[in-house]
């Protein structure tokens, strides 16, 4: 009888933790309101951003944050935010050519230059420099 009892109690507790849990699709969208957030704040240009401090950020797990970048934006949290980093270092080398690259590369949160140009070249098929130049030809013909 004790066996029966416990046995109950176990699936009355799973039926009940079931319940109680919220759909994929609410934190779904919980972390794609608390995501846009955290990119208008710019936080993904903090050093040591990891998923488990980006998602305790967020308020939810670092396995819900992980699903989400992998199975709603198709990539790795990782690639996520290096894609935002240079997408922003091209902005701020747009606004300001004749800032330095490491300058640059420390303001989106990544301290060594050498690993800066090559995330750069990654994403974009050239390097920083190169982008500077392109930014200080359009400046030169609009002036």
């Amino acid at each position: 009888m004790k066996r029966i009892i416990n046995k109950m109690l176990r699936m009355a507790l799973k039926t009940s933790t079931a319940i109680a849990k919220p759909s994929q699709g609410a934190i779904d969208e919980k972390i794609s309101e608390n995501l846009r957030l955290w990119i208008d704040s710019k936080a993904f240009c903090r050093q040591n951003e990891t998923i488990p401090k980006v998602a305790e950020q967020l308020g939810v797990s670092p396995e819900s944050l992980s699903y989400y970048c992998t199975h709603v934006l198709g990539e790795h949290f990782s690639t996520f935010r290096k894609k935002l980093r240079m997408e922003e270092a091209k902005s701020l080398i747009r606004k300001n050519p004749d800032a330095p690259i490491a300058d640059i590369a420390f303001s989106v949160g990544i301290p060594d230059k050498a690993n800066f140009r090559r995330q750069f070249y990654e994403c974009f098929g050239f390097p920083p420099s190169e982008w500077r130049k392109r930014c200080k030809v359009l400046r030169m013909m609009h002036l």
